[in-house]
């Protein structure tokens, strides 16, 4: 089981990372319902923040000139504040509650996302940024499912272009890193029962990703791509809610 769960994880890093690249998001979307189904949801919190900091820390030597450092401050501040007590959420839920609680929020995430689509207004300020940070910081710290935030903001606040897709990188790999560091004061059980070579191998495919991403980003057509994440996030989500929901009634 523990294999299986491990190559599952290859291949959801693998998509994750090539959307992360090419749209600036897709890797929490993608990585958390599919590891949290395998794994379990605090599992998948570090194996999320973990490998997406590489992911992240690989990415932005490409796309450093375009980052907003300004937005970044802004978002990543209340992110930062908020990761304790997410960790704090995590340890104290139960394990088949938390799989429908990240279910839940990705779906709610894709919802939200299209709705907010649909029209063509937008708005931004120094609250908006503090309300999306903190969100950010609490959900990713407790059940590894910030992406969606990220999406909302994006999308109420209209900031749709190449700075987002760079400014994400040193947003993830910051806060990502972060959670992996505190993670084992605050929150240290649940982890992945893999072998070392397992944790090790795992590299490969984020790498592969980033790579993939990068020879694809200005080919393939982005709609169509975050289209692609959004439908693999709400069935990943609906995965989750059925397997806790079903635990939980069990």
């Amino acid at each position: 089981m523990e294999l299986l769960s491990l190559v599952i994880a290859a291949l959801a890093v693998l998509v994750g990372a090539a959307g992360q690249r090419m749209i600036g998001m897709g890797w929490g979307l993608i990585v958390t319902p599919v590891v949290a189904l395998v794994a379990g949801p605090l599992a998948a919190v570090l194996v999320v923040n973990l490998y997406g900091a590489i992911a992240c820390l690989i990415i932005l030597p490409r796309v450093w000139h375009d980052v907003d450092w300004r937005r970044l401050v802004w978002l990543l501040v209340p992110a930062v504040a908020l990761m304790v007590p997410g960790l704090l959420i995590a340890r104290a839920l139960d394990t088949d509650l938390l799989r429908v609680i990240v279910g839940a929020i990705a779906v709610a995430g894709v919802l939200v996302s299209v709705a907010v689509t649909s029209t063509a207004r937008h708005s931004d300020g120094p609250g908006l940024r503090l309300a999306a940070g903190s969100s950010i910081g609490l959900l990713n710290a407790s059940v590894g499912m910030g992406a969606p935030i990220v999406g909302l903001y994006s999308l109420v606040s209209g900031w749709h272009d190449k700075t987002f897709v760079a400014t994400m990188q040193p947003f993830w790999a910051l806060v990502s890193s972060t959670i992996v560091l505190v993670r084992p004061f605050v929150a240290p059980e649940g982890a992945p029962d893999w072998p070392l070579w397992g944790w090790l191998a795992l590299v490969v495919p984020v790498a592969a990703g980033v790579l993939l991403g990068d020879r694809m980003a200005h080919r393939v057509n982005r709609t169509a791509v975050r289209w692609s994440i959004i439908v693999c996030s709400l069935l990943g989500g609906v995965s989750l809610m059925i397997a806790g929901s079903l635990a939980l009634l069990g």
